[in-house]
């Protein structure tokens, strides 16, 4: 993975995991589940990034 993406990435997951909204979606009492799916969506989009680099034969 290239620095932009990483940075993009480290960005993202700052954004989904630090930020006030956090706090406001814990707020609403959502279901058991929705850590388990921000965290998955988080994983799914590194390998998204990982996955579309240029790759030598």
């Amino acid at each position: 993975m290239d620095a932009p993406r990483a940075i993009l990435v480290t960005l993202l997951g700052a954004l989904l995991f630090l930020s006030p909204v956090v706090i406001w979606v814990a707020d609403l009492s959502p279901a058991w589940w929705w850590p388990f799916v921000a965290w998955a969506g988080f994983v799914a989009a590194i390998a998204a990034c990982s996955r579309s680099g240029r790759r030598d034969p």
